[in-house]
């Protein structure tokens, strides 16, 4: 048996050098991507690593003598390799970042924990690292960066990160409009959270929008009885704003409630907040997201809590629908990295982001490019073509 290992771009650079080497009988024992040149292993260039093998005891062709099939088969290959499939260019974004993600994702696994991306990105790395941005967009973004800003200066690669950050946000906003109201029948929006997020407040504001900006019918439900206090704040919100609100106490009133809110355009639901890392909680709250299919829910959480319990309570949340998010407190904090590490991780689009404790007015629609200047440090009028980033970090 004749082993020998192949360093080439691809592939498909292996086969002729195979056939050439260990005639066409050889076959391959195992390949796999690595790294060669670069800082660190960082940057370096990709190729792959081939091991091929062929029994030295039969007789192997020279590639002049190679059969007519072995040509077709090398044919075959390359053509596999190098054919490429049209993509609409409306998605060729979308479609970018994905792949990217994937490449990243198989990276880390391996990767050393200290690592410095060079150059003008230095200052970048450390900016989004202080802001609890998590290691694995952190090197999407360095990675993308470096594709396309080989040559760029420190104002330019500041441009560069903000327009990845921008899209990297953008791919996580919610497009679709809210449920509206059928036959008659108005659509459920229910808010669900840990403790201390600001549900109820944030209902208020939806509620106040809805009533006074697009002067809607709006009702509120509540099945928040583990806080009394939870209630009596709902209901004042409710006198003022002249709406009815009903109290449901376990799932099978929550058919009854929705009958009594008829002729309304949307109900707001309140939940109680819980501690969401106990699965007991998780059940508990899961049987008033079932509706039917005029129901939409919304997971809200504060941009106050830490990365790693903001992400343990989502997958924990995993076990029930959620199809929307808001993020509370921006006002309260200087850290913005977990934001961009839901929209990378995370396909729950999100809806609306809460700047202050005042109603309605302090809560918008999530915008990416106002979120990528809060984390970078940009200030908020300063999107134009004369904006200086050397003053970001």
């Amino acid at each position: 048996m004749k082993i020998k290992t192949y360093i080439v771009n691809n592939l498909t650079e292996a086969y002729p050098l195979i056939f050439k080497d260990l005639g066409t009988s050889a076959f391959i024992l195992n390949s796999k991507e690595i790294r060669s040149g670069g800082i660190f292993g960082w940057f370096g260039r990709k190729q792959v690593e081939v091991v091929a093998a062929a029994d030295i005891s039969k007789e192997t062709p020279t590639a002049e003598e190679k059969p007519q099939h072995e040509s077709q088969r090398m044919d075959f290959f390359m053509a596999a390799d190098t054919a490429k499939t049209e993509i609409p260019p409306e998605k060729e974004v979308l479609r970018e970042i994905s792949e990217m993600k994937g490449l990243i994702h198989s990276m880390i696994k391996n990767a050393p924990e200290e690592k410095k991306a060079p150059g003008p990105l230095d200052k970048w790395v450390q900016h989004l690292e202080d802001q609890e941005v998590d290691r694995e967009v952190i090197q999407y973004i360095v990675k993308k960066a470096e594709q396309t800003g080989k040559k760029a200066s420190e104002e330019e690669m500041g441009r560069l990160v903000f327009k990845i950050v921008t899209e990297l946000l953008r791919e996580g906003l919610a497009t679709e409009p809210e449920k509206g109201a059928t036959a008659g029948q108005p659509s459920l929006i229910t808010l669900v959270g840990p403790t201390g997020v600001g549900k109820t407040t944030t209902i208020a504001k939806l509620a106040a929008a809805r009533a006074f900006q697009k002067k809607q019918k709006v009702g509120l439900l509540t099945s928040d009885t583990f806080r009394i206090a939870a209630v009596e704040q709902l209901l004042t919100y409710a006198d003022i704003l002249n709406i009815p609100l009903e109290v449901v106490m376990k799932e099978d009133e929550l058919e009854t409630a929705m009958k009594a809110m008829k002729g309304r355009h949307v109900v707001f639901m309140d939940t109680a907040g819980r501690n969401y890392l106990e699965k007991q909680y998780i059940n508990e709250v899961s049987q008033f997201l079932r509706y039917d299919t005029r129901q939409e829910n919304y997971l809200v959480l504060s941009m106050t809590s830490r990365w790693r319990d903001m992400k343990n309570i989502v997958e924990q949340m995993k076990a029930v629908p959620i199809d929307k998010l808001i993020l509370t407190k921006w006002d309260e904090t200087a850290c913005y990295g977990a934001a961009l590490n839901m929209a990378y991780h995370y396909p729950y689009p999100l809806a609306f982001i809460c700047t202050g404790q005042e109603v309605p007015q302090d809560i918008v629609p999530a915008e990416a490019e106002f979120m990528a200047k809060k984390l970078l440090g940009v200030e908020e009028n300063a999107a134009g073509p004369g904006v200086s980033f050397k003053a970001i970090v």
